[in-house]
């Protein structure tokens, strides 16, 4: 014992791995056995040091020397038996993981090897050659059990803890079934695995790799595939390996998989296994252009779309890795559409076009728009203002926003990037397109990065800011003021030649001051005036070519495209003429813009010339109109019974619609919605109609009510007081009609009505007559002596 620790002190393990390694070796091609090495059968006759002297026992074979290890490395190298069949492959103990364990804990494991192996060699490994075994573990004498109860006194005379003969019994297992890695989960108690058999380890992580990108399960569903899986490997040992479930969880923890990553959203989980592995390299990029990153996220803000409703939009940015410059940005709506899967109309999102016009955008200086600020204008920032204007003219009153060539464009496996119009496009402006490692987001760390960036930036500020996801949306997001998606585009436009390319970025260092951080349009100029600025632009002509196409043939009627037909008489010159392309027969190849379908144009590849056509029907839409408002006319004539070649009706339904979106909702469009009432429930009684069996009354045989004798304020008043002017007149009547003195004077025949309390409309009109019938009249109506006319009669209230 004494003698190996200083041996480890003194740097004698160094010699003693070399000489463990070579033994080794050595004992995997023992003296005179038959091997298989290179399509031959040799039999080894000398062993010395790393080299090995082979005999070729085939009748056409020659005799050979090599290196042991490149005897027993070959793929074909097997130990055979004397009738030629190939010994099972020798199991090599795994010692990588003894170099993780810090020097103390490789002691302890290593004086294990060393005691573990004396019991079953007789003599320690480090002992010299013909040392005799001490008594009690020579094995033509005792026995393992023996020798295990020898070497148990022996170390607990030395003072060892855990070192019972039946521990030594499980530890020497370990060491003859698995090695050095059995060993160490025996002796280190806190060893990342603990006791659990590396093979469920394996299994463990198979298992866990193989849901990442599943629906999010609680720790039982883990455990209960863990043992499905040891039982499906190992049937005959399943007792023997599969865990508990307490030691499942703290297996879990040991490994750093916490249990509640396994409820992670399904993207978190596909994240966080596919992300970038210590020790990291950044995306390095020495010349503009020369890596350009390209990818597409939602912009988390709701706009306006163009039918007036509220849309979520969709961002495509390219990102130029050596300056970190936003060369090109589009900003979309994203829609979903209606119909069955196949065929459904309406939908909208970023597409292969999109993509194209950000390339034409970043070859083109931005002009400044009215409302910017100065700040935001090339002349007013870091680039190189008067020497860009000197090599293109149209940088003068441009945006703060380099134009920048892209050399090479890294995208995703996306459709809009893979598809042929979008990989024709590079070809013809010279790009290479080199395509990310699929769920590898490392190869586009720098454009997700800024992804980021812009929504804590720009869009938490802007107004139908949404939130990450619905959790975190607030409550009124649509019912707040909304930009349109032309001005959203020109905020973005803005707030990046105003406040990205300007402010320092943590990613560029001033290669003069290393230790400075300097904004993309600074690290711009710094290598724009290395390597100089060619401009790039495009005609009207080559525009042209940027625009999807599709090969079609001309008839007389003109061509069609997306249910729309065009016509022209240039176009006619074409009808039923050869294009005399192999291949081809006498379709043409045929330009058109989702954004601008009202033209459409023929190039005619032998004159490199261009054939304009307009759609026929155009004089039916009034305004400015675009393939997805042609789209959403054609989802409303279909749900209103029409027909999807009715061109002349999808016309006049566009107009409509871009009128709707111009007035904007109104009190007209707003709606109560129904009340919600749960399942429906029958309450309603039936109740019996009073006047079931009643026959309908004949006009002819309705007589009309009289009129009143008094005018209607004196039947609604509170009590029943006399006409007015007459309180003089008339004195209080007793009940027997009589007054107080016994007088008898003329006295109106209304004032011997007896008292019978307030007038009320309520009871029988016989009864409201009644009481009304002498009344005199009002005296403002009496006009005269005679009697009034009916004119005068219907003054009156009729009942």
């Amino acid at each position: 014992m004494g003698q190996q620790h200083e041996e480890r002190k003194a740097g004698g393990p160094m010699t003693t791995a070399v000489a463990q390694a070579n033994a080794t070796q050595q004992a995997r091609l023992p003296l005179g056995a038959r091997v298989r090495w290179q399509g031959g059968t040799y039999q080894v006759l000398v062993v010395q040091g790393p080299e090995v002297q082979l005999g070729c026992l085939d009748e056409q074979g020659q005799d050979a020397r090599a290196l042991i290890s490149a005897v027993v490395g070959a793929e074909d190298y097997a130990l055979l038996h004397e009738g030629g069949e190939a010994l099972p492959a020798e199991q090599v103990a795994d010692t990588s993981s003894l170099s993780l364990l810090p020097e103390g804990q490789q002691g302890r494991v290593r004086d294990w090897e060393r005691h573990l192996r004396e019991i079953d060699e007789g003599v320690p490994p480090d002992a010299e050659e013909g040392t005799a075994p001490r008594h009690g573990y020579d094995p033509e004498r005792f026995t393992v059990r023996q020798r295990i109860a020898t070497k148990a006194a022996e170390l607990k005379a030395l003072g060892w803890k855990n070192a019972s003969a039946g521990t030594i019994a499980r530890r020497r297992r370990a060491y003859l079934a698995r090695g050095v890695f059995g060993l160490i989960r025996e002796v280190i108690p806190g060893s990342p695995w603990g006791r659990t058999d590396e093979r469920v380890v394996r299994l463990l992580l198979a298992e866990v790799e193989a849901g990442q990108d599943e629906s999010d399960g609680h720790g039982t569903r883990l455990y209960e595939r863990l043992q499905a899986a040891v039982l499906r490997d190992y049937p005959d040992e399943y007792d023997d390996l599969m865990i508990s479930q307490p030691t499942f969880y703290r297996l879990l923890d040991r490994l750093s998989i916490p249990v509640s990553s396994l409820r992670w959203p399904t993207q978190r989980r596909m994240d966080a296994a596919n992300g970038a592995v210590a020790p990291y390299t950044p995306t390095t990029a020495l010349r503009l252009g020369e890596q350009v990153q390209i990818d597409s996220t939602g912009l988390d803000v709701l706009a306006i779309g163009d039918h007036g409703l509220p849309v979520q939009v969709e961002l495509t940015a390219a990102i130029d890795v050596a300056s970190r410059s936003i060369i090109g940005a589009v900003i979309v709506p994203k829609t979903p559409g209606r119909g069955p899967r196949g065929r459904r109309l309406g939908g909208r999102a970023t597409r292969s076009f999109d993509a194209v016009l950000m390339l034409a955008q970043a070859l083109a200086p931005m002009p400044g728009r009215p409302g910017w600020s100065p700040l935001a204008l090339a002349e007013q920032s870091e680039m190189p203002y008067a020497d860009l204007v000197a090599c293109d003219p149209r940088i003068a009153g441009a945006a703060a926003r380099p134009v920048i060539r892209p050399r090479m464009v890294v995208v995703d496996h996306g459709k809009i990037f893979n598809s042929e119009h979008f990989d024709d496009v590079c070809r013809m402006l010279g790009i290479n397109v080199r395509p990310a490692r699929t769920r590898t987001a490392t190869d586009k760390a720098i454009v997700e990065s800024t992804f980021g960036a812009i929504k804590k930036r720009f869009s938490q500020h802007v107004a139908g800011y949404t939130g990450s996801d619905l959790a975190r949306r607030g409550k009124h997001v649509t019912d707040s003021p909304l930009w349109s998606l032309n001005d959203l585009q020109d905020l973005l436009d803005e707030w990046i030649a105003l406040d990205w390319q300007q402010k320092p970025h943590d990613g560029l260092r001033s290669p003069f001051l290393p230790g400075v951080t300097i904004s993309p349009n600074r690290m711009y100029a710094t290598l724009v005036a290395a390597e100089g600025h060619v401009p790039l632009p495009l005609t009207p002509h080559q525009n042209r070519k940027l625009l999807p196409f599709k090969r079609l043939k001309v008839t007389d009627k003109g061509i069609k495209i997306d249910n729309r037909t065009y016509n022209s008489e240039a176009l006619q010159e074409y009808e039923d003429r050869h294009s005399r392309i192999p291949g081809q027969g006498k379709k043409w190849q045929i330009r058109y813009s989702p954004y601008a379908p009202r033209f459409v144009w023929l190039y005619d590849h032998h004159t490199d010339d261009w054939v304009e056509a307009e759609f026929v029907h155009q004089r039916l839409i009034s305004d400015a109109w675009t393939q997805w408002t042609w789209e959403q006319a054609t989802l409303n004539v279909l749900e209103d019974g029409g027909r999807k070649d009715d061109q002349r009706r999808i016309a006049r339904e566009v107009s409509a619609l871009r009128e709707k979106a111009r007035r904007g909702p109104g009190p007209q469009h707003q709606r109560v919605p129904d009340l919600f009432t749960g399942p429906a429930l029958d309450l309603d009684v039936p109740v019996t109609d009073p006047y079931e069996g009643i026959p309908d009354p004949d006009p002819a045989t309705i007589v009309r009510a009289p009129s009143l004798t008094m005018g209607a304020e004196y039947i609604l008043a509170a009590g029943q007081p006399a006409p007015p002017d007459m309180d003089d007149q008339v004195h209080q009547v007793t009940a027997d009609g009589s007054d107080g003195e016994g007088a008898d004077m003329d006295r109106p025949e209304w004032a011997a009505l007896p008292d019978a309390g307030p007038l009320s409309l309520h009871g029988g009109a016989a009864d409201i007559f009644g009481r009304v019938r002498a009344y005199p009249p009002d005296p403002s109506h009496i006009t005269s002596s005679s009697p009034p006319d009916d004119n005068e009669a219907d003054n009156g209230v009729a009942l």
